[in-house]
C-alpha cells in the first residue's frame, strides 16, 4: 500500500476493546485494594454510565455526584481500576501551551489561544488542589518543580522562542512564565548535553494511579448508594431504545451490553480516549489511538537526584529512518523519583503501524532499547550505559487531527444511534495531565445543563465547523504523513 493508504487504514480501524492482558505499568505494580472492584450483580438501571476510570472518568463522576443530589452513577472499566492511559503515563504534570501557542494563535486567534493556555495551567492547579484535598500529597509523591524543556536543534529552539514571544505579546500577564536558557546555561546549570537551548516553566510530577484510586475510594465512601464501580466489565455495545428519558429518570433509554449483562442508563459518558472509536463509530479517524513506550531506569547514583526540583522534556524534529522505517516522533519526557532516584523516561521511536495501535499487550523491544540508549547521553554519558531497567510498558493515548481535545455532546451522526444522551471527553494528544481533570469537570457540568463557555475553550467543542474543517480524516493523514 502507498503511505496514504496505509495511514488511512490505521486511523480508521476499530480500536476494539482495551486488551485483557496489558503490559504491567510500574505505577500499578502494587495494585490498589479496589483494583478489581465490582458489585455482586451489575446494577440494572442508573442515571449515568461513565465508561473509563482514569482522570477524565473520575472528574466526570465526581462532578455528577457533587452537583446533583440524587444522581446515580456507575463507572464501567474494561480492565482493572485506572488501567488505561492515566495509569500508564509518564507522571508529568506539565502544559505544552508555550510551544503550541503560535500555531494556536494563527489557527484560532489570540483570544482562543490564550484561553487554551489558561485552561491547561488552571488544570494543573486543579490537579494540585485535588491532591491536597484528598490528602494524597505524600502517597502520590507529588513534587512541585520546574520543567526544563530543551531543544535538540536550533530550528526547534528558534520556533519555540517565536512562540513564547507571541504569547507574551498577546497576553502580557503571561510574561515571565517561561525562562529562556541558552545552550551553555542548559549544560552548565542543569547538566543536560547536546542541546541548542531550553526553557524553564512551572510544573510537577505525580504518581497518577495512586491519586485516582484514592479519590475513587473516597467517593465510594461518601456516596455508597449512588456510586458503583464495575471493573472487568467491558462495554461491548450500546443501544438506544424508544423510551423517552430525561437525564434523571426512572428508566434509562440506553442499554449498555457488557460482559456481565445489560445495564440501562439515561446518559452515557465516554471517557475512553484512544478507544473511543470502538463504541462511537463516527469518531474513527477523528480520534485515533497512539501507542507510547515508558521505562523506569535506575542511574544508580551516577547522576544527581533532581526529583524535587526538575522534570525534563526533550524536543527534536520528527525523523524517519529509511532502513527500519522507524519514526522519531519529536519528544522524550522524563521525571525522576525523589525517593529512589529512578528515572521515568518515555517517548516513541517505532514504525507507524506500531505506533498507531490500540494494543498495549506488548512493548516493542527495540523501543525499550532505544530509550535505554538515548537517556544517558542527555547527562553526558557517551558510552552505552549499564543503567538497570526496572520496568517497561506501553500505553494507549488518544489523538485528534487538529491536536486538541474533544469535549461535548455526541451527535447521532457520530454515535450512529438515536438519542441525545451520549457525551465525550477524549483525545488529549499526549497531554492528558494538562487537560483531563478540567475537561471531565466541564463535561459533567454540561451534562447537568450548566454553562462552561467562560472557561472551557470553544476549540475543544464538537461544533459543525470543527467537524467539517479540522476534525477530518484527511487532516489526520496529513499530520501523520508529515512525519514519514
Amino acid at each position: 500500500m502507498a503511505p496514504n493508504d496505509s495511514v488511512f487504514s490505521l486511523i480508521v480501524a476499530d480500536p476494539g476493546l482495551p486488551r485483557s492482558n496489558p503490559t504491567q505499568s510500574y505505577w500499578q505494580h502494587i495494585p490498589h485494594a479496589l483494583a478489581d472492584i465490582q458489585s455482586p450483580d451489575l446494577p440494572a438501571n442508573r442515571d449515568f454510565a461513565v465508561i473509563g476510570s482514569g482522570i477524565t472518568g473520575l472528574a466526570v463522576t465526581k462532578t455528577l455526584l457533587e452537583r446533583h443530589s440524587t444522581a446515580t452513577v456507575t463507572v464501567l472499566e474494561a480492565r482493572t481500576l485506572c488501567s488505561g492511559a492515566t495509569g500508564r503515563n509518564g507522571g508529568q504534570m506539565a502544559a505544552n501551551a508555550g510551544e503550541q501557542y503560535l500555531n494556536l494563535a494563527e489557527t484560532h486567534g489570540a483570544e482562543t489561544a490564550g484561553k487554551i493556555v489558561d485552561f491547561t495551567f488552571r488544570n494543573l492547579e486543579k490537579m494540585q488542589e485535588l491532591i491536597k484535598e484528598y490528602e494524597v500529597v505524600e502517597l502520590s509523591e507529588l513534587q512541585n518543580l520546574r520543567k526544563l524543556r530543551v531543544f535538540l536543534t536550533q530550528g526547534k529552539f528558534d520556533d519555540f522562542k517565536k512562540s513564547i514571544a507571541r504569547l507574551e505579546a498577546d497576553h502580557p500577564s503571561r510574561r515571565g512564565l517561561y525562562t529562556i536558557l541558552d545552550a551553555d546555561a542548559v549544560v552548565k546549570e542543569h547538566g543536560i548535553h547536546g542541546t541548542s537551548g531550553g526553557a524553564l516553566l512551572p510544573a510537577g510530577t505525580v504518581w497518577p494511579y495512586r491519586l485516582v484510586t484514592k479519590v475513587f475510594s473516597a467517593l465510594l465512601e461518601k456516596y455508597p448508594g449512588r456510586l458503583t464501580i464495575e471493573t472487568h466489565t467491558p462495554v461491548e455495545s450500546i443501544e438506544h431504545t424508544s423510551i423517552r428519558a430525561s437525564p434523571i429518570t426512572a428508566i434509562g433509554s440506553y442499554v449498555l451490553r457488557t460482559s456481565r449483562g445489560p445495564l440501562r442508563a439515561s446518559a452515557v459518558v465516554h471517557c475512553t480516549n484512544g478507544y473511543s472509536g470502538h463504541l462511537v463509530p463516527g469518531l474513527r479517524g477523528l480520534v485515533y489511538p497512539f501507542k507510547g513506550t515508558m521505562t523506569v531506569q535506575d542511574p544508580e547514583n551516577s547522576v544527581p537526584n533532581q526529583g524535587t526540583a526538575i522534570s525534563w522534556g526533550f524536543h527534536y524534529p520528527p525523523s524517519c529512518d529509511p532502513e527500519t522505517k522507524r519514526i522519531g516522533y519529536g519528544l522524550y519526557y522524563l521525571g525522576q523519583s525523589a525517593k529512589t532516584g529512578y528515572f521515568y523516561f518515555g517517548g516513541e521511536n517505532a514504525r507507524i503501524d506500531e505506533s498507531v495501535s490500540a494494543d498495549d499487550s506488548f512493548v516493542a523491544e527495540h523501543s525499550v532499547v532505544h530509550l535505554q540508549s538515548v537517556l544517558p547521553r542527555f547527562f553526558g554519558k557517551n558510552v552505552r550505559s549499564n543503567w538497570r531497567l526496572i520496568s517497561a510498558w506501553s500505553g494507549i493515548m488518544g489523538y485528534s487531527p487538529d491536536g486538541l481535545p474533544i469535549v461535548g455532546q455526541l451527535s447521532c451522526k457520530l454515535t450512529e444511534r438515536k438519542g441525545d444522551g451520549e457525551w465525550i471527553a477524549a483525545a488529549f494528544n499526549g497531554y492528558g495531565m494538562a487537560n483531563s481533570l478540567l475537561s471531565g469537570e466541564a463535561l459533567g457540568l454540561m451534562i447537568l445543563g450548566e454553562d462552561v463557555s467562560s472557561w472551557l475553550p470553544m476549540a475543544y467543542g464538537l461544533g459543525e465547523r470543527r467537524l467539517r474543517e479540522a476534525l477530518t480524516i484527511p487532516k489526520a493523514i496529513s499530520a501523520l504523513n508529515s512525519k514519514l
